[in-house]
């Protein structure tokens, strides 16, 4: 069993705690601390979301942990193309960047592994079949 870590994306980060928690911070100025509470705990919860997200290969699977959403469990025979993304959907994907799709039988997730390249020669390796599109059309926009 091999674990790919997680790309945590700081991008997602700070505009996450520019909104939760900077308007906060006028009332805690004014010495309203117990406003912060909730806000705080908010931000609290998505990091630990965002953290606890894993991925691990073994010689048959791909298990995509979703934080505390439970695992998704992909047979790596059923993956037939792997393709960099822009997409901002909700997933696995704890950043914006080196966003990669994958897409197997029953459907399809977002993540975003560390390395792609490891990511990709790990899957290759069981799977040689897989479809590799590396470019996304949106990033020769960018």
């Amino acid at each position: 069993m091999k674990n790919i870590p997680a790309r945590i994306g700081w991008e997602l980060i700070l505009p996450i705690f520019l909104i939760i928690l900077l308007p906060m911070s006028l009332e805690a100025k004014n010495g309203n601390w117990e406003i912060l509470l909730v806000p705080c705990g908010i931000f609290a919860l998505i990091i630990l979301m965002m953290f606890t997200i894993r991925y691990r290969i073994d010689a048959e699977f791909l298990y995509v942990k979703n934080s505390i959403f439970g695992t998704t469990k992909i047979k790596v025979n059923d993956i037939y193309k792997i393709e960099k993304t822009g997409n901002l959907i909700s997933s696995p994907a704890p950043s914006i960047i080196g966003r990669v799709e994958i897409y197997f039988t029953k459907g399809s997730i977002i993540i975003s592994p560390k390395n792609f390249d490891d990511f990709e020669n790990d899957l290759l390796k069981i799977n040689p079949n897989i479809t590799i599109k590396k470019k996304h059309e949106l990033e020769n926009y960018f």
